[in-house]
């Protein structure tokens, strides 16, 4: 008697969903068990119920997740669960394979009049080498994104080798070694995608090009250079995919985010975000702007470049060939009736007088300024020759930053603090315990270190700072050394702070703190 496949002991379809579902939650397993949100010491447990529930578990974890960060942020669920995803997707751009010839990333390059890097280069796709070099220039674009690095150089070292690195988190690291015809090779891809002159190889050139990603698209800017020993490339990264930041996870304290909330919310005045190259002023500044009301506000950036796109803000780029400079845009911005004007950068003295003027006359402007502190930058805009009376009568608040590299919270351990050390955190009433060092792994490179979050020091220009500015009783030399002391013992104790929380590292607060001088 043949039995019906319903009453078969095992039937073939139950089976096959059985199968089908241990497959998805080794699957799970595989893709969550370094997850950040089980602690250590509950992995084995989280494993195994990820093993045996897979994504009936998981989701019980996602909700919790944003329970928690909705009761953190004082958002809604709803919010709390944007927010979640969006995060995911902007700071885990994952490696996608799929068939085809353009390598283990679904990235496309493009230049400006979009045509594919095959296309520009303008060779046949059956050259085996040609091929491999597009898919090599394509692998070293993709690796660079999924890293979230900044930059990419591309150097000759010697008459026989190349090497490329990558910037990520503020530090260069060596990823790729080539022989210096491959290395040649890959320069010269990009400079035909950026719309460079190959044959050219001695003289600076510019370019762009952009990498289209299942995510959305990616902006590169490209400067070349001739150096002993070959060409050097070096590639600005703007990745409009990660979006900007909230003000809520820039690394604020409760009372410094209140300040700048309370400034913002003036109908004019002018917030000036200060600190050298790569400390994160661009990101401050569109983590502010992202607060503004754009339905009731007419908001203008003037920018170089624009590195993310604001919905309804009019944003402008600079291009000094065609004469469009941040003075000349910003003379023509006051004619376009304008509620906030953003200037990218305050680099000569016209943009300095113009946009502290602009925020006299009804406008709320925001700058950044290239300065080592609150009070260099008082000194930075004395120096460009704005007069005292225009300083103190239109600027409202400073917002000085340094960015401090978060450990991997995959590997980090803790500190082996020696005795001295750890007498003197239990005479400050610390649990030695609390700090934490670097160790280093797969997830974070063998760094130990994965994300940067700001340390600020804000100025707000009260009436005591304005009048001696006035009255010119300020010293600027003596200004400079009370400054920068109160800086450094501000940007000090928020550096520790994060270290006792087990963020950062007191390595990292000390190469931090050192640099300020």
């Amino acid at each position: 008697m043949i039995l019906p496949c319903k009453e078969l002991l095992f039937n073939p379809l139950r089976l096959a969903g059985l199968i089908g579902w241990f497959y998805l939650c080794l699957y799970i397993l595989q893709r969550y068990e370094g997850s950040s949100m089980v602690p250590d010491k509950y992995k084995s447990v989280s494993n195994l119920l990820l093993l045996l529930t897979g994504p009936l578990y998981l989701f019980v974890l996602l909700i919790i997740m944003v329970v928690k960060r909705a009761e953190q942020e004082s958002v809604s669920f709803f919010e709390a669960l944007r927010m979640t995803f969006s995060k995911s997707l902007i700071h885990r751009i994952k490696r996608r394979h799929f068939s085809g010839s353009r390598g283990e990333y679904a990235i496309i390059l493009l230049d400006s009049s979009g045509r594919s890097l095959s296309e520009v280069y303008g060779r046949s796709r059956d050259d085996r080498r040609h091929t491999e070099v597009l898919e090599l220039t394509e692998k070293i674009i993709g690796d660079a994104v999924w890293l979230s690095a900044s930059d990419i150089l591309i150097d000759p070292i010697n008459n026989t080798t190349g090497t490329v690195r990558f910037r990520v988190d503020g530090m260069l690291r060596t990823t790729y070694e080539f022989d210096l015809d491959t290395c040649t090779s890959i320069v010269n891809s990009i400079k035909a995608i950026s719309g460079m002159d190959i044959a050219e190889k001695r003289r600076p050139l510019d370019g762009a090009f952009i990498a289209k990603m299942i995510e959305g698209s990616i902006s590169f800017r490209v400067a070349s250079a001739g150096v002993l020993h070959g060409e050097k490339l070096s590639i600005r990264i703007l990745n409009q995919i990660s979006g900007p930041m909230d003000m809520r996870e820039l690394g604020l304290s409760q009372s410094q985010h209140k300040t700048i909330k309370e400034m913002i919310c003036r109908s004019s005045g002018m917030i000036l975000v200060c600190g050298p190259t790569g400390s994160g002023k661009s990101t401050t500044m569109y983590a502010i702007l992202r607060r503004l009301d754009f339905m009731t506000n007419n908001v203008i950036t003037i920018e170089d470049p624009i590195e993310y796109v604001l919905p309804q803000a009019s944003q402008i780029e600079i291009n000094p060939k065609a004469n469009i400079t941040f003075a000349n845009t910003l003379r023509s911005v006051l004619r376009q009736d304008p509620d906030v004007i953003c200037v990218g950068e305050i680099r000569d003295d016209e943009t300095a007088a113009m946009a502290l003027q602009a925020s006299q006359t009804g406008h709320l402007v925001f700058a950044t300024l290239h300065s080592s502190s609150n009070v260099t930058a008082l000194i930075r805009l004395l120096d460009l020759g704005v007069k005292p009376l225009l300083v103190s009568s239109a600027l409202d608040l400073i917002i000085s930053q340094r960015l401090v590299r978060k450990l991997c919270d995959h590997c980090k351990v803790a500190a082996n603090l020696n005795d001295s050390q750890i007498i003197n955190l239990r005479e400050r009433r610390i649990d030695p315990h609390t700090i934490m060092s670097p160790k280093g792994c797969k997830k974070c490179g063998g760094t130990g270190y994965s994300g940067r979050t700001g340390i600020f020091d804000l100025m707000v220009m009260d009436s005591e700072t304005k009048s001696q500015l006035i009255d010119g009783r300020m010293s600027v030399g003596a200004l400079k050394k009370n400054g920068d002391g109160q800086f450094r013992k501000v940007l000090q104790k928020q550096g520790m702070k994060l270290a006792l929380e087990g963020t950062t590292s007191l390595k990292e607060v000390k190469k931090i703190v050192s640099s300020l001088g």
